[in-house]
């Protein structure tokens, strides 16, 4: 009848305006974390949108003490390192990148900067009464160029759109073991959002990270998704997709349903004989922020070892 119809339609036209890109905000903060095994940090940050959103910047400052384990490159045979070598990274990171628009584009480009001034001590488990763990500092720096299209409903949790973005780095690295060297990372990623239905939106993440040159061993890329740790899995090479489904039970709450499956290699051509690594998980939302179209929430997802727990702010796909 006539009132379905109109009903119908004013459905479909308040869908089509919340799915309209909207200007993101300018925010600062303050942040502070810890886990369950020790890590922790604390530092401040600021993005900044200007002009009508033409000009971003994204920036930040932070002091991380980071417990990590590696477990060599590529799925090393080495002995030693696949039972895993203990390390902490404790020191100062700062981020800085200005992005323009492209005209009246949703293509933007713009320069990066990365230095970091730590100190890393390893956990050599030796059974020799009295010696040290094994410790050195590191300052690095890197300078290079990021591209990226945006065409996300909201920056936050998105219900429809695209982030894409491709980014390459040079790095120089000054440690007391190896000396200065040099080194390249080129990072792609693209995030899709589909609103399938009034209640169900699918994302789909792609991500690629690259290295040449003298990479060392805490700036390999590795696999990233949720249910594997950090730098569980790297390599010189990393490949990652993920699959993610939010059903909007109501105005206010959601759930979660995502997986995904990545690689790592040494080489692109050892891509083809890499070991598949799946994670996957459910979780929740609250949309805690509705003028922004922010949610928050909690996520459990299982990896090849264990399970682990994740408090969200926003989407999950930073």
């Amino acid at each position: 009848d006539e009132q379905f119809l109109e009903r119908a339609e004013q459905a479909s036209q308040k869908r089509s305006e919340e799915d309209k890109p909207s200007l993101p905000p300018s925010i600062s903060g303050l942040v502070g974390l810890g886990t369950e095994n020790g890590t922790w940090a604390a530092g401040g940050f600021h993005f900044g949108s200007w002009k009508q959103d033409s000009i971003r910047y994204t920036g930040g400052i932070i002091y991380p003490s980071v417990n990590l384990t590696f477990f060599g490159s590529g799925g090393s045979n080495n002995p030693l390192v696949q039972r895993g070598l203990d390390y902490n990274l404790e020191g100062w990171f700062l981020f800085q990148e200005l992005v323009f628009r492209i005209k009246n584009s949703n293509f933007f480009l713009g320069p990066r900067f990365i230095y970091y001034n730590a100190d890393s001590t390893f956990d050599l488990r030796l059974p020799i009464e009295g010696l040290d763990p094994w410790q050195f500092n590191i300052k690095s720096y890197g300078i290079g160029l990021e591209m990226a299209y945006d065409s996300r409903d909201n920056i936050f949790t998105p219900n429809s759109g695209i982030r894409a973005d491709i980014s390459s780095m040079h790095f120089n690295v000054d440690s007391d073991i190896s000396g200065s060297r040099d080194y390249r990372m080129t990072d792609a990623a693209g995030k899709f959002y589909w609103r399938l239905f009034s209640d169900i939106v699918l994302g789909w993440r792609l991500h690629g990270g690259f290295g040449s040159g003298d990479v060392p061993f805490y700036a390999l890329p590795f696999i990233d998704l949720r249910g594997i740790p950090a730098m569980r899995y790297q390599g010189e090479n990393v490949l990652v997709t993920e699959f993610e489904t939010r059903w909007n039970v109501n105005e206010r709450w959601a759930l979660i349903f995502f997986g995904g499956v990545g690689r790592t290699a040494d080489s692109l051509s050892d891509f083809r004989n890499s070991e598949d690594r799946w994670a996957g998980g459910t979780g929740f939302r609250y949309l805690i922020a509705r003028v922004l179209g922010m949610y928050t929430g909690i996520d459990i997802a299982r990896g090849p070892e264990d399970w682990a727990f994740y408090i969200q702010v926003g989407s999950a796909w930073h």
